[in-house]
């Protein structure tokens, strides 16, 4: 084969495409989804495909610039397609939302479009699905959302699935003024203890890479704040404490925390981020399949400083892990009609299709 030949045939890193039975097990649990989204009173929203750059540029860390995909549009603006959906969707209700009722609650579901390396593992992150809800500020916001999200995962089906709660307002509150934030959170995300010492000090690093139950948490709280010794952050450090603390002692009232952690080393993973952090995660997948927590400025970067908390699911990593899509393609297997020719076959198809089966006519 030529190479001109070989080139036209690959596809692009960064997109995807599935058939078949894959893509029937997508379509059931992006369908299972939007209705566990739909029965909490949530509405579906859409988000251009591409938008202006600039638009989005001052909100977009170095590895989100690097991993998106822009070009100039017929008259020079540079565009950027949709490479989190998060940001798009604040850019939209943004603008929308100014004289609008709040709250507002809105899912999404669809696909992103970044480069990704053949090895890089976190891979399948091509399909978002997520809500967010607008306009509500306090604890009952952040409780919704932390069990929508709970409750979700439990009914897909997932393998030993676990929830880690954490907080931005505790990084920001200990966050030496010396300090990286984009190393910093590059050293937390593989909890190198040895290059947070060097960065933050031994101390802080410490609090930062707790990670344990609640009884756990409220047990050392203290002494974790205690660690940092008298310090112009203990104020703040000291309320962010126990806002988490607060937060999932009222979840713990509400479902068991069997499947829930404290972890402090979830800062979210985007500046964006202003108060708890959450992540899921699931035997199987080599990275996180869920992200989310508050972020109460970012609507007000596109004109409605609205507070919000939500969350997004990677789809395509859930996909082959959840016993619900596998179940939803085994128990509704396509059959066959039944008749002497097409006008009978094509009867007792329609019949059939009428009781719930999938039916072929021949």
């Amino acid at each position: 084969m030529s190479p001109d030949n070989r080139q036209r045939l690959r596809t692009p890193q960064g997109t995807e495409s599935f058939f078949l039975e894959e893509a029937y097990r997508h379509r059931q649990l992006l369908r299972m989804t939007e209705d566990h989204f739909a029965s909490w009173g949530y509405l579906p929203v859409l988000t251009p495909v591409f938008d202006y750059y600039e638009t989005y540029r001052p909100l977009l860390d170095h590895s989100q610039v690097e991993r998106s995909y822009r070009f100039p549009d017929r008259e020079g603006e540079l565009l950027m397609l949709r490479s989190d959906i998060t940001l798009f969707l604040a850019k939209q209700m943004g603008l929308s939302l100014k004289d609008a009722p709040l709250p507002r609650r809105v899912y999404y579901a669809d696909s992103i479009i970044r480069h990704q390396e053949e090895e890089d593992i976190s891979s399948d992150e091509f399909f978002q699905s997520g809500a967010e809800l607008i306009g509500m500020k306090g604890r009952d916001g952040d409780l919704e959302i932390l069990m929508l999200l709970h409750d979700l995962l439990d009914a897909m089906r997932l393998p030993s699935w676990r929830m880690h709660i954490g907080s931005r307002s505790i990084l920001d509150a200990i966050m030496d003024a010396e300090a990286d934030p984009a190393e910093l959170g590059d050293l937390l995300e593989i909890r190198d203890r040895e290059g947070m010492n060097r960065l933050i000090g031994e101390e802080r690093a410490n609090l930062l890479l707790f990670i344990g139950t609640l009884d756990e948490f409220t047990e050392l709280s203290s002494e974790l704040i205690g660690a940092i010794g008298k310090s112009s952050a203990l104020p703040a450090l000291t309320a962010a404490v126990e806002d988490l603390k607060s937060l999932t002692s009222e979840l713990s009232a509400t479902v068991s925390m069997e499947n829930i952690r404290i972890d402090l080393s979830e800062h979210g993973g985007q500046p964006y981020y202003t108060g708890f952090t959450v992540r899921a995660y699931v035997d199987g997948a080599n990275s996180a399949i869920a992200s989310g927590g508050r972020y109460d400025k970012l609507l007000g970067s596109f004109g409605s400083p609205s507070p919000a908390v939500g969350f997004s699911l990677m789809m395509r990593k859930i996909e082959p892990l959840s016993e619900f899509a596998a179940d939803a393609a085994d128990e509704s297997p396509v059959k066959i009609a039944g008749g002497n020719n097409f006008a009978g076959r094509y009867r007792d198809a329609a019949q059939r299709r009428k009781n719930g089966e999938r039916v072929a006519i021949s």
